[in-house]
């Protein structure tokens, strides 16, 4: 691909912006620092921070978007919006109260270290980089031509240069700017398909039957597994940091609502978009590419580098993101508990913790090239893990500790077994069961047998 000097130097400045943005004046001396902001989290800065960092995977829209059409919405968004909001309603304020500075923090209090160092797991897989670390290198291979494996290494390293020193007020300071940059890309984008080409009216009337059905001629039971999967929300490791992280339970609360609205426009632009790109672009077109090739296609020079800008914005947000909260778990919730490295920092052993975490998403990236694969193989696993511990953890009516070690052990096993199993057989599943079905079956039988039965006992 061949970029004008103009675009060239915009993408150029974004780099240099983010990497002044998140730099300057931004040193974290204590862990609370480091972790939660001090817990000074403002609620506009909240907002911007839950909106940009909730679509990293944007390739993976654009994939699905692409091929299948509005069902996109259907899988990547409704479900959100609902565990969102009943996060906000019915979570955001229990949390908050809490005082925490990490998820598996709640899981250690209540059910012991063990329990604690288990849900890290977990926590490690559902905030694992490497969807987003093979995102921004597909990203660069595409922009550049550059060999997409230095291309993955080289993102992944620089997103952890500028998160190293300031931890989550880096990462806030960059999603603000982020934020504006990802929504001012698609509006770019939609603005010229909508005057040169056709208006979305006209190009919503000459679709096919396959990108306005809300199924995207998908199954009932690929789709339900999807909407589960939104369930992600309520355990999501970033959502969770980010309302620890507040100045009160009430911006916890209204900041999600007014994050969930954000979400639903982002979403119509990303889907739009898609729905675009299937109409104008050749049917041999690589779906996943569909974002990048339209606007190289449509875009004039340098509004084209300002929506690739916008693109790189959406995944480097979540990226930065998603490292920070690895290394907090990796560093402060499963190495820091173990006697060896207690005379360590907490801030230390997080700095080290992120550049292992890269190290194994550079790995897993380059092993499944496939950021939907990589969502749905990692959440499958680890939502019936922590769903109903964490729940019932923060309504304070937690398991008991036998019921909850159980829960953080058969669940995702099951779930691990089930996928590995339906992969040897060419993903046909056992009685056409997705994976996280029986996990979370398996959970809600330890939650009515296990746990019921120790009450019982102890009465």
């Amino acid at each position: 691909m061949n970029l004008h000097l103009i675009d060239i130097s915009l993408i150029l400045v974004y780099f240099i912006s983010v990497l002044f943005v998140g730099v300057y004046k931004t040193r974290a001396d204590s862990s609370s620092n480091y972790m939660v902001m001090g817990r000074k989290l403002t609620l506009p800065a909240f907002v911007m921070t839950l909106v940009s960092t909730w679509y990293g995977g944007i390739l993976g829209v654009s994939e699905y978007s692409t091929t299948y059409g509005i069902s996109n919405w259907v899988i990547f968004g409704l479900p959100y919006y609902v565990f969102g909001i009943a996060f906000a309603l019915l979570v955001a304020k229990r949390a908050r109260s809490l005082e925490v500075n990490s998820l598996p923090e709640i899981l250690a209090s209540d059910y012991g270290k063990n329990a604690g160092r288990l849900a890290s797991v977990w926590v490690l897989l559902l905030a694992s980089p490497a969807p987003y670390i093979l995102t921004l290198g597909l990203i660069l291979n595409f922009f550049l031509g550059m060999n997409l494996v230095i291309a993955i290494i080289v993102g992944a390293l620089f997103s952890l240069f500028y998160i190293l020193n300031g931890g989550l007020t880096s990462v806030i300071k960059t999603d603000k700017l982020q934020f504006v940059l990802m929504f001012a890309g698609f509006a770019i984008i939609l603005l010229v398909l909508g005057g040169s080409y056709m208006n979305p009216i006209e190009l919503w009337q000459s679709l096919p039957e396959s990108h306005t059905s809300l199924t995207g001629g998908r199954s009932l039971g690929y789709i339900l597994v999807w909407f589960f999967i939104g369930s992600w929300t309520l355990v999501d490791p970033g959502f969770h940091q980010r309302v620890y992280s507040t100045t009160t339970q009430g911006i916890a609360k209204r900041g999600i609502l007014w994050a969930v609205l954000f979400w639903f426009i982002f979403d119509l632009m990303t889907t739009l978009t898609g729905l675009y790109a299937f109409s104008f672009l050749p049917p041999d077109t690589v779906p996943s590419q569909a974002f990048l090739v339209l606007a190289d296609s449509v875009l004039p020079v340098g509004l084209k580098g300002m929506f690739y800008v916008g693109i790189l914005a959406t995944v480097m947000s979540t990226l930065d993101s998603n490292t920070l909260v690895s290394g907090i778990t990796l560093g402060k919730d499963i190495v820091s508990t173990y006697t060896p490295f207690k005379d360590y920092s907490v801030n230390a052993l997080i700095k080290a913790s992120m550049g292992v975490v890269l190290i194994i998403g550079i790995f897993t990236a380059i092993w499944i090239p496939s950021v939907i694969d990589l969502w749905y193989t990692f959440s499958s696993i680890a939502i019936p893990a922590l769903l109903m511990p964490t729940l019932l953890s923060i309504f304070r009516k937690p398991l008991s500790s036998h019921a909850a070690l159980l829960n953080l052990t058969i669940p995702p096993l099951v779930a691990l077994l089930w996928f590995l199993f339906g992969k040897i057989d060419e993903w046909n599943y056992f009685w056409g069961l997705e994976p996280f079905y029986p996990g979370l079956f398996c959970s809600v039988l330890i939650l009515l047998l296990v746990n019921n039965s120790h009450k019982e006992t102890t009465l």
